[in-house]
């Protein structure tokens, strides 16, 4: 299935589990990079160092994405280098994110907001301009 996606997408994103299992591992192989989700948070970032141990382990490309803000002002570049692994992003909290899932709305929906520009920024840094279609 991540073959025939990446033929017909110019970017595929894949949510996988936080165990690198079999599965998660033929994904990880066949991916240009690798972005890890963490929390600004100490005890967020002690669980993440055990997956980007099995990220690092599978896939030579893995990056950092911080959600904040940190409970103790921990910062991105904190983050990012307590895991041993670049930055890719930090990423500001999305305003109501909850009492939209609740009612069924997936997250950026509106194109606007911070997870709307965190992807943005993302796509820009992932992927070559020339491929995407103009929006």
């Amino acid at each position: 299935m991540v073959d025939a996606a990446r033929r017909a997408c110019d970017v595929v994103v894949l949510d996988l589990p936080r165990r690198v299992d079999e599965a998660a591992e033929e994904a990880l192989a066949r991916s240009t990079c690798a972005l890890l989700v963490v929390p600004a948070e100490v005890r967020a970032v002690a669980a993440a160092a055990r997956v980007a141990t099995g990220l690092t382990a599978v896939t030579a490309d893995v990056r950092v994405v911080v959600r904040g803000p940190s409970p103790s002002g921990l910062g991105a570049a904190e983050v990012a280098d307590a895991l041993g692994l670049p930055l890719a992003l930090d990423m500001e909290p999305e305003p109501r994110l909850d009492e939209g899932l609740e009612r069924g709305e997936p997250p950026g929906r509106s194109g606007r907001g911070p997870l709307a520009e965190a992807c943005f920024r993302l796509l820009d840094d992932l992927a070559p301009a020339s491929s995407l279609p103009a929006s």
